[in-house]
């Protein structure tokens, strides 16, 4: 059985492979989309971001939407390994929900 960790990770695998077929622009909105959702996420999860995050978050977004959307998930999984198992499953499957709702969207 898979865990909902690698789940919310092929969604997103998924998703990265959907969007290298749409226009830029709708990818870019598609990534903002993700990233809006991993940071609610993450937010709700966390006591507090770091400097370090924000900083890269803020970074990764001036590069790109999809950099920022990756440097969230990658906050996302430090925070979850903090927390317990349990609600850390709940908390991935959330987010490879919203992630397979964003790819149904842009697969139609």
């Amino acid at each position: 059985m898979r865990s909902p960790k690698d789940g919310a990770t092929r969604r997103l695998d998924r998703l990265r492979g959907v969007l290298r077929t749409v226009d830029r622009e709708v990818a870019n909105r598609a990534w903002r989309e993700v990233a809006d959702a991993l940071q609610r996420v993450a937010d709700r999860h966390s006591v507090r971001a770091s400097a370090h995050w924000t900083n890269e978050i803020k970074q990764a977004d001036k590069r790109s939407s999809k950099d920022g959307a990756t440097k969230r998930m990658d906050r996302l999984r430090g925070v979850l390994q903090r927390v317990d198992p349990v609600v850390a499953n709940r908390a991935w499957r959330e987010v490879a929900d919203v992630l397979q709702k964003i790819t149904d969207r842009y697969t139609r």
